[in-house]
């Protein structure tokens, strides 16, 4: 009876003859689902509905072909899950979500399936639109534009009269420290190399000559370190950066051109060497540490006052706040004069909020409430690894993609799958399909804001990836730093991340450039992703410019309905279309790209079906396609031509290559 059923029953999550209307759903939305059943043997289907808390059961009624529901989401924004339980005979079986796919075609089983996926968001979920259309760069301050001789030996001045032990390299050129000091059991993080924010100031020309429209600067406020996660005092420039006056300059001269600039909100952690804290006595104040009377004491929980306390997993260097102190949150968030809203006034444009995970939603919410507040258009950004549709942390389902706490996310599982359709993990279907999930269960407004990156400071850098087809996480950091990639290993790598830079700037969201991927830099996993700013053997400035001036002159790229599809297991393709107006309603540049990547050492030949159903678009955005009366490929990187009939393509495309056709 399974075989039969397996033939006669179906229901794909990206089809809109089985679900209307496709995708994410506003709360309050009404939702039509539809199970094709081609058997007498089904007497009964009920749709099983649920949520974290409580399921329900509802009767689905005949209809031409099958059984239909119609059901109206709730008002309160939140994940819903659904299968169908079916009668047949005296055997209940059950259909859902097929292995791996929660939006696609599903499957029959005897036992409760996996589910289906519904995102309820809030309808007033609104994200800036100069986001969506921004290509953002990252920048690790230290290590970008080396500053003024004499304004970092003054910095470094400040820190070594507290006792701390920052130094300097000598050179540029110096690889990075990685091996503990004497006396040490671990690499401490205090070798610096004197980058600043005039110096960042001063490449701006150059940055926007890039396309870069938002750059992200890791931490910038004084800490006892490289990477300044650790911070001392929120309100004061690290000296070995500058000042205060150097962030607004940088932020002023940005925005002039046409650049915004995003902070590092580290929020969930200080340091034990801060001012609140004060561990080591640096300051003149009463920290935490020093007494339970200091105004900082009900910042932090202590296990057995002063030397066990709460801390950011095990690291007694960085102690965890109480998010839920009124205190702390009037300093950070809340009060006239909070943390985040002077660096607001003094020129950013947002926060990226590390380790989101450790913040509550409710603070998450109050933090959105408060930058919002400063200006409509300001960016809240979290660091957060998984799906954030379905991230589940210390027990609890987060609420990051539902409208009400962040704006986007940081999108490592693009890049995990890029990087697997690249190195032969997975095929272009598999890619495909993953796309075609984000697509469908993210809310919109944050699925064309995500932060596309391919590298980070916390992950190896997408060339050396590529390059040397390794995980960098089963090396040592001995083995990390005397790894060798050969001219022809880093030849291959570029040649494989032109194809993830073309992944990564058709689809919707904000692509991001780790600082110096351009030029091709090489490392592994911290602290070899950290390097000085140098350029590599086999730059790819001309690759990267040519995609950020064409997301400048198509609203296709940044606001324009997709679609994605493999016509082969080597070749991914990600079609994007715009009429009169973007997805959101606003007034948009019409116009319709075909991008093609082709992963495999050989050239590929095929035809490329156009009009393919269920890929992404729903049936309005297929129709305007249709109505497109599409009649000719140009491509814009060789200027060959080829024609399409019926919406049928014959699409040749050069080994491991990308190109991308204007469709007219």
């Amino acid at each position: 009876m399974i075989a039969e059923l397996r033939r006669s029953v179906a229901h794909d999550a990206a089809a809109e003859k089985y679900r209307t209307p496709l995708g994410a759903l506003p709360a309050g939305s009404r939702l039509h689902l539809f199970l094709a059943v081609c058997s007498e043997s089904v007497g009964d289907v009920r749709l099983i509905l649920f949520d974290d808390a409580c399921s329900q059961e509802l009767v689905m009624s005949p209809q031409d072909g099958g059984f239909c529901v119609d059901l109206t989401v709730p008002e309160r924004p939140q994940v819903l899950w659904y299968y169908f339980k079916l009668q047949v005979a005296q055997d209940i079986y059950y259909y859902g979500a097929a292995e791996g796919g929660v939006a696609s075609l599903g499957a029959i089983s005897h036992s409760r399936p996996s589910a289906f996926q519904i995102t309820v968001y809030a309808p007033d979920f609104h994200v800036p639109a100069w986001f969506s259309k921004s290509v953002m760069y990252q920048i690790f301050p230290d290590r970008f534009a080396a500053g003024e001789k004499t304004a970092v030996a003054t910095g470094l001045a400040y820190h070594q009269s507290l006792g701390r032990g920052l130094y300097l390299h000598e050179s540029w050129d110096d690889p990075v420290d990685y091996l503990p000091l004497p006396g040490a059991s671990d690499y401490d993080p205090c070798d610096c190399y004197g980058g600043t924010l005039d110096a960042i100031r001063r490449q701006l020309p150059a940055l926007q000559a890039l396309g870069v429209g938002v750059i992200y600067l890791n931490p910038v406020f004084e800490a006892n370190s490289n990477h300044r996660y650790n911070t001392a005092d929120y309100l004061r420039i690290d000296p070995l950066l500058g000042s205060e006056a150097d962030l607004r300059a940088l932020c002023t001269e940005a925005r002039a051109l046409g650049i915004r600039v995003l902070l590092d909100g580290v929020f969930s952690h200080t340091g034990a060497d801060s001012v609140y804290f004060n561990r080591d006595q640096r300051y003149a104040g009463c920290g935490a540490y020093q007494s339970r009377n200091s105004p900082y004491a009900s910042w932090y929980d202590f296990y057995s006052f002063p030397d066990v306390y709460r801390c950011w997993w095990g690291f007694e260097s960085l102690p965890e706040v109480n998010e839920q102190d009124a205190s702390w949150q009037d300093f950070i968030i809340r009060g006239e004069e909070s943390v985040i809203r002077h660096w607001l006034r003094a020129g950013a444009a947002g926060f990226r909020l590390d380790v989101a995970d450790e913040l509550p939603d409710a603070v998450l919410e109050l933090i959105r409430r408060v930058v919002k507040e400063e200006d409509e258009a300001n960016i809240v950004l979290g660091e957060v690894w998984e799906d954030p549709t379905t991230k589940r942390s210390y027990g609890v389902r987060r609420r990051y993609a539902l409208g009400t706490a962040l704006d986007s996310v940081m999108n490592y599982p693009l890049r995990d799958a890029i990087v697997g359709f690249l190195l032969q993990h997975g095929n272009a279907h598999q890619l495909a399909a993953f796309l075609r999930a984000q697509r469908l269960n993210y809310p919109p407004p944050l699925y064309y804001a995500l932060m596309n990156l391919l590298s980070s400071h916390d992950i190896a850098r997408i060339r050396s990836v590529l390059a040397s087809r390794l995980d960098a996480r089963t090396l040592s950091r001995e083995q990390q730093a005397s790894f060798v990639i050969s001219e022809a290993q880093d030849a291959r790598g570029a040649a494989l991340q032109k194809l993830a830079v073309a992944i990564q700037f058709s689809l919707p969201g904000v692509p991001c450039i780790y600082y110096g991927d351009e030029q091709g830099m090489q490392g592994f996993l911290d602290p070899f992703n950290r390097a000085p700013f140098h350029p590599g053997k086999h730059p790819l400035v001309d690759w990267y410019t040519w995609w950020s001036t064409l997301r400048q002159q198509e609203d296709a790229l940044t606001t324009g309905a997709v679609a994605m599809f493999a016509p082969h297991a080597d070749v991914l393709c990600i079609l994007r279309h715009v009429t009169a107006h973007d997805v959101f309603g606003a007034a948009a540049k019409p116009g319709c790209l075909l991008v093609a990547v082709n992963r495999a050492a050989e050239p590929r030949e095929m035809i490329v079906d156009l009009y393919r159903p269920n890929c992404g678009f729903d049936a309005a955005q297929l129709a305007a396609l249709h109505a497109c009366g599409l009649r000719q490929a140009r491509s814009l990187l060789t200027g060959a031509e080829e024609g399409i009939e019926a919406g049928l393509l014959r699409l040749r495309i050069a080994a491991c290559s990308a190109d991308c056709w204007r469709l007219f």
